[in-house]
């Protein structure tokens, strides 16, 4: 109940603090380029129509799924429309991480939280060339993701089975740098910063951060603050649900509370 307090008064301030839009008020080209260009652009990508037609059929799957749980969530199993339309990235959002992805010609890119694999799919889309590095430890949830990338032939995605924290150093151990990476797992202050700590060691200043759900609890609205007042961060865009950070240290350091 006190988790759901907090996102409303969260969700009042950034509605009466959000500008920006459509870069009004921006003095950065960089930023104003952004925003014009890749967050607000109206352009229809190849790919939305496709993965959003598999998200209305996963809307109607009734098809159980068990889940081992985390934290205070505990075992339980839950249709597969239940997760749809409890865990599934909405599809501006998932569609907004696509365009980012792109806006960099990302190659290597980190997903830590497959769920269904909807964000996934977005993301293997970026260009032939683009390997996605997706982290998941529910069993049965890769089980399921597996058969929709072969439904898609997305073969330039790979699954990590397993606790992140046991993984993500063995993983990035074996890639030279990382262009992009979505963090979307353990909703924690602490796991969400030692996850930036980690993949910020394979950073450059083209790679691109999103994080989602910055405001999902106290503690993770004070891991958002931790990141963006990080040195190696420069611009960083609040959206409410996402928060985006940029390491280019040729532009100016500054958080932009966007009304997306």
């Amino acid at each position: 109940m006190r988790s759901t307090w907090y996102r409303f008064q969260s969700a009042v301030k950034y509605g009466v603090t959000a500008r920006h839009r459509k870069g009004f008020g921006v003095h950065s080209p960089f930023v104003f380029d952004l925003l014009n260009h890749v967050v607000f652009t109206k352009e229809h990508y190849y790919c939305y129509d496709e993965i959003e037609r598999w998200r209305n059929k996963l809307f109607t799957d009734d098809t159980p799924i068990k889940l081992q749980g985390c934290g205070t969530a505990g075992p339980r199993t839950l249709s597969t429309r239940q997760i749809a339309k409890k865990s599934g990235e909405p599809a501006r959002y998932a569609q907004l991480l696509f365009r980012l992805a792109l806006s960099n010609n990302s190659k290597t890119i980190f997903e830590l939280g497959t769920s269904l694999g909807l964000t996934s799919l977005y993301l293997s889309n970026v260009g032939s060339t683009a390997k996605i590095y997706t982290f998941e430890l529910e069993t049965e949830l890769i089980k399921f993701t597996k058969k929709t990338f072969e439904h898609f032939h997305r073969y330039n995605i790979n699954i990590i089975e397993g606790d992140i924290d046991e993984n993500l150093d063995q993983q990035l151990a074996q890639i030279e740098q990382l262009d992009f990476a979505f963090f979307d797992a353990n909703h924690t202050r602490e796991a969400t910063l030692r996850y930036f700590e980690k993949c910020l060691s394979k950073a450059h200043s083209k790679t691109i951060f999103v994080f989602d759900d910055i405001y999902w609890s106290e503690g993770m609205e004070q891991a958002w603050k931790q990141i963006i007042a990080n040195p190696k961060v420069t611009v960083s865009l609040d959206i409410y649900r996402m928060g985006v950070v940029f390491f280019d240290p040729d532009l100016n350091k500054r958080n932009y509370i966007v009304a997306f």
